[in-house]
């Protein structure tokens, strides 16, 4: 498992040999690619998918296309940019809503760590300590995100899950129709306290990180996608997924968390507990990440075998059970790739000339 199976190619064109040093902000901004058109771009998408609340989760894709397709700067200064600019837009927001700019603080941090992260994970520095496997940028922005949300919190959020679990008690205690005794039961176990009550453990126990994570994942793969769309040619390493290898210790982690799990719950260790838990599903996740490289691996070498793959993704995602079936298979397959090689290049026999 050498090299940054995850990560971004290699810096294209020289753009990050040059440094800004001495540089006044106008003369940086125009040494950039484009002269710092496409960092503007980017930070202005960035910043509406930011502003549009249902596409929100994806807006570090534009900062990850930068980061691919036009290498560190310009990753990093637009997603200050974009930070920056998200922070005017939401102070005059607050402004013209009459409402108090502290309501939106924890929203511009969480903003500000995410964006940061992200651009941690597709335009790492070329050395030093900050320059580790992708892998491990990925779980440590994933881990950031989760403790941000929990710290900082998300008034809008919360409310938003309320009135989920308000009209979900409604449907299932309306199912009931006529029978009393079991309205009365479900009114009891699914109250919308209740719901929210599942909802905080299975968030504290591994869901926010792997939420975060899969968040992350998905920015990183819309990115790379952007990035053999409109940089035809840039070598933007798109099947990088086939040759992730999770760290071959990894299965004792996975197996000391699953008996940690049952052993702190029999002495009643909360703490501990959720500490197992999160480790159990970190290392779920990235058995699940090596398995689906095993299946892109296998069917990147059939004919029309991304587009078989696709059709099944889509067959899998809206076909519940089925989905439940699919992700124990990878995760499975991700696991066996331990003792047996599943990755192997089998060279073709040459050809015997003719007699």
């Amino acid at each position: 498992m050498n090299g940054d199976e995850f990560g971004p190619p290699a810096p294209r064109g020289g753009e990050d040999s040059g440094g800004g040093q001495g540089l006044s902000p106008a003369e940086f901004f125009s040494s950039l690619p484009g002269g710092g058109l496409p960092c503007l771009l980017g930070a202005l998408v960035s910043v509406f998918l930011m502003q549009s609340g249902l596409l929100s989760i994806f807006f570090m894709a534009p900062l990850g296309f930068l980061g691919f397709s036009f290498g560190r700067r310009t990753a990093w200064t637009g997603a200050l940019l974009a930070a920056l600019l998200n922070t005017l837009c939401t102070l005059g927001l607050s402004l013209f809503l009459g409402r108090s700019l502290a309501r939106f603080l924890p929203d511009l941090g969480y903003i500000f760590l995410m964006a940061g992260a992200f651009t941690w994970l597709a335009a790492p520095p070329p050395a030093g300590i900050f320059r580790i496997r992708a892998a491990y940028r990925l779980i440590l922005g994933a881990l950031a995100g989760a403790l941000a949300g929990f710290l900082l919190g998300n008034a809008e959020f919360s409310e938003m899950m309320r009135a989920q679990a308000e009209l979900l008690s409604s449907m299932v205690t309306a199912s009931a129709g006529a029978d009393a005794v079991r309205r009365s039961l479900l009114e009891q176990e699914l109250s919308p306290e209740r719901i929210l009550q599942v909802f905080n453990l299975v968030q504290v126990r591994g869901g926010a990180l792997g939420a975060y994570m899969l968040i992350l994942f998905i920015n990183r793969q819309f990115s790379l996608g952007l990035t053999a769309l409109f940089r035809r040619g840039q070598g933007s390493r798109e099947g990088s997924l086939m040759s992730f290898h999770v760290p071959a210790g990894l299965i004792w982690v996975l197996s000391l968390s699953l008996g940690g799990i049952l052993f702190f719950r029999i002495l009643g260790l909360s703490l501990p507990e959720t500490a197992a838990w999160n480790c159990f599903i970190l290392c779920v996740l990235m058995y699940l990440a090596q398995g689906l490289g095993i299946v892109r691996f296998a069917v990147s070498r059939r004919p029309a075998g991304r587009l078989l793959l696709n059709i099944g993704i889509i067959l899998v995602v809206f076909s519940p059970g089925i989905n439940v079936v699919a992700l124990g298979l990878l995760l499975l397959l991700g696991i066996a790739e331990h003792w047996a090689p599943l990755r192997v290049v089998r060279d073709r026999p040459p050809s015997t000339p003719a007699a």
